[in-house]
């Protein structure tokens, strides 16, 4: 656990069971990205818990802007996009949602066992009961960038998540990198057997800065430049701790990447509601 704090990640094996539910639910993903705009597009993009929850998709390329199409679930709004899937009659749809509320209530207590390990190490009081009441928000995303880029061509920006903690639980392919405490960009390992867990912005609030939320980004490969790529993650948020405010503070895309490693906690706090 003392990689989470000193290199601001940790790779943890997969629960038996895990790993084949998650590749089942990308296998989901995967398919429900064939379907037609006409059907995807039903699952309009929109807010839940504080949070944007169904389809999104991104064609315009720009500044900092990430060009893709991703899905966001959670079970807090489980029944809407059940109903919605139900109505489209579509056997890919509905797969699709089945497929990513079942690994959520898989995942359960992989995310709480890690939250008490995190609770007793880092001293953070309260932190797996705020985690189990903050279960209808945890976000898993889906993610498809598209092809068509330039080799090395960041095709997701650099970025802290906002969440607690983030499971990287999927990535098809290698691009993946993170902001070392150096302010290097590394490799991060995510694997077959093993899922990279990352502090979020709202856990280097909560741990008053010992935890601070890792800078990341996507480059592209020969492969994913040409083909695009396929991922999936779990924000875990932390509902009882203040969001950070967007509104006031502006992206974290368009910040400097590891401005958060430095700053004083009381500066720090100033960028949440």
């Amino acid at each position: 656990m003392n990689d989470f704090q000193d290199k601001g990640f940790v790779a943890v094996p997969y629960p038996a069971g895990l790993r084949s539910k998650v590749e089942e639910a990308v296998s989901a993903w995967e398919r429900f990205c064939r379907l037609p705009e006409s059907i995807k597009l039903n699952f309009p993009y929109g807010s839940d818990t504080g949070m944007g929850v169904g389809y999104e998709l991104k064609k315009t390329p720009g500044a900092n802007l990430d060009v893709k199409e991703d899905f966001h679930f959670t079970t807090g709004a489980r029944e809407n996009l059940i109903n919605i899937a139900r109505s489209l009659k579509n056997t890919e749809a509905a797969n699709f949602i089945k497929s990513a509320d079942e690994l959520v209530e898989l995942m359960e207590p992989f995310v709480l066992d890690f939250a008490e390990l995190l609770q007793k190490q880092f001293l953070i009081e309260n932190l797996r009961s705020e985690v189990v009441e903050s279960k209808p928000a945890w976000f898993v995303r889906f993610l498809h960038y598209f092809g068509g880029r330039r080799m090395d061509e960041e095709i997701a920006t650099p970025h802290a998540d906002k969440s607690g903690f983030t499971l990287h639980l999927y990535e098809s392919d290698p691009g993946l990198e993170y902001l070392d405490r150096k302010k290097h960009w590394r490799p991060m390992p995510v694997s077959e057997t093993e899922t990279v867990i990352i502090p979020g912005m709202r856990m280097q609030y909560r741990s008053q800065n010992r935890l601070k939320a890792t800078y990341h980004r996507v480059v592209a490969t020969p492969k994913t430049a040409e083909d695009g790529r396929f991922s999936m993650v779990c924000f875990v948020h932390l509902t009882w701790t203040p969001e950070y405010n967007k509104k006031k503070s502006g992206r974290l895309q368009e910040f400097q990447p590891g401005f958060n490693y430095d700053m004083p906690f009381e500066e720090f706090s100033k960028l949440f509601i």
